[in-house]
């Protein structure tokens, strides 16, 4: 078995199903799988960075279909909305509007003790939610156990002045498992990369079908710098306003 190393530095098994699975949400076809799969064993060798493992796959997509380059970069495309964390606080903001929330953004909320920059306020069905974004850039950056015990710090500060119900933190990579049990005894909501299974950050952008416009591989690096600039985050604000 051939040893990987992570972006963290970890070294694991390389994993065949990873690579069909990643695809598969990409929404590849079975041949084309297959033939990723037997170009990325034949380039394989002991200690290979997932980063090179991505690169191959990447340009092989490139190659294919423009579609599927931007499902398959989703996670380094919502990496690419910083430096500053805003770009996606507007962008969660969108996709939480798609499941029927009333979002504001960057408002600032009096507490008991101090005042407070809230990311995202949230309503829905009776509740409002404070929001924390954190926003990494790097690969194999997780959220820890401070950014938790922060979030719920202010949250307790603002509930009942702001009339707040709940406390989110919602982060563009993983968390580390003291996260998810502080979050849990505390009754907050993590939401993460890959958490939970049915909403994960992951899967509620594929399900709203909201891409950022760094997932567009036509637009160069100042175009979209320029465009996030503007306050324009999704692919798809782009494309109307093309056709307008």
């Amino acid at each position: 078995m051939v040893k990987v190393q992570k972006a963290s530095g970890e070294m694991e098994d390389f994993s065949e199903d990873k690579v069909r699975d990643s695809l598969k949400r990409a929404g590849a076809d079975e041949q084309l799988i297959n033939d990723i799969v037997v170009h990325v064993k034949e380039e394989l060798y002991e200690g290979m960075p997932t980063e090179k493992i991505y690169e191959h796959i990447f340009e092989i997509l490139r190659g294919r279909s423009s579609h599927l380059v931007a499902r398959y970069n989703l996670k380094r495309a919502i990496m690419e909305l910083g430096p500053t964390g805003y770009p996606f606080e507007k962008f969660l903001a969108g996709v939480l509007k798609s499941y029927g929330y009333d979002v504001t953004t960057d408002q600032i909320a009096r507490g008991k003790c101090v005042s407070h920059e809230i990311d995202v306020i949230a309503e829905k069905d009776g509740k409002k939610i404070m929001i924390e974004c954190k926003f990494h850039n790097h690969v194999g950056t997780k959220s820890k156990i401070r950014d938790v015990l922060y979030t719920y710090a202010r949250f307790l500060d603002v509930r009942e002045q702001g009339k707040f119900d709940e406390a989110w933190l919602v982060t563009n990579t993983k968390v580390t498992s003291d996260v998810i049990d502080y979050a849990q005894c505390q009754g907050m909501r993590i939401i993460s990369w890959n958490y939970p299974k049915n909403m994960s950050l992951r899967t509620m952008i594929e399900q709203s079908n909201l891409h950022p416009i760094t997932a567009l591989d036509s637009l160069t690096p100042d175009k979209i710098q320029a465009l996030l600039a503007e306050g324009v985050v999704f692919a798809r604000d782009l494309k109307e306003n093309s056709k307008s």
